[in-house]
């Protein structure tokens, strides 16, 4: 069997294992799978443009550096999720912009005027006014609206990854909602928002694998 299919039938933690034995290449393939889901939470934390790929490449160049602690009590991907996390935060820090956002806040939605009349829209722009909306919401309730209805992960899955209980998940998510309520329908498929272009991805895969394959010519001299 190709390496290639080979890979693509393995689990994160399978391929973790795998490079963990020396096979260094595979993490290539945990970065292809991750790109979209951290793209998007980076988002969550207010890291957008060069700096969201910024972070992408801190978390993965981290967790590669780190492995050995990664026990598999958890699964890798949410330990992958946590790691990135800390780097949007660290890197908010640096910029001095991270700010603490009372729980009253609400997101002020277009309203229909301010809109265009006609009465359909076309696809690109239907999602380029929900992405502007959901980017207004206060970060703790835009991570739990990404991670559960963009990402589709499930209640259990974004507490784990975010580090707090399902309840709080449940009630960030309605808050959420709550506030964009006026503007998603029900036919729009939130799962198409926040795309990161093949090309974005690349550089970021072609990066990371560029410094692991540095490291491991350093070992060997």
């Amino acid at each position: 069997m190709e390496v290639k299919n080979k890979l693509s039938e393995l689990t994160d933690e399978e391929i973790i294992s795998e490079v963990k034995k020396g096979n260094s290449e595979y993490f290539a393939e945990i970065v292809k799978r991750h790109n979209q889901r951290l793209y998007r939470i980076a988002i969550s934390y207010g890291i957008y443009d060069d700096d969201s790929e910024e972070v992408l490449q801190l978390a993965y160049i981290s967790a590669y550096e780190h492995l050995n602690q990664f026990r598999g009590e958890a699964k890798f991907s949410t330990w992958l999720i946590r790691i990135l996390i800390n780097e949007c935060l660290q890197l908010k820090r640096k910029k001095q912009s991270y700010r603490n956002v009372s729980e009253e806040e609400l997101v002020t939605i277009p309203s229909g005027e301010h809109l265009n009349p006609e009465s359909h829209y076309m696809e690109k722009e239907r999602k380029e006014i929900l992405e502007s909306a959901i980017q207004q919401l206060p970060d703790k309730y835009k991570s739990v609206y990404l991670l559960k209805e963009v990402e589709g992960m499930s209640i259990e899955e974004t507490s784990e990854a975010l580090a707090i209980s399902k309840v709080n998940v449940k009630v960030r998510l309605h808050r959420a909602k709550s506030m964009l309520k006026n503007f998603i329908q029900a036919t729009t498929d939130v799962s198409t928002l926040f795309t990161f272009g093949n090309e974005r991805c690349d550089r970021v895969n072609e990066s990371v694998m560029n410094y692991i394959r540095r490291k491991e010519v350093e070992k060997v001299h």
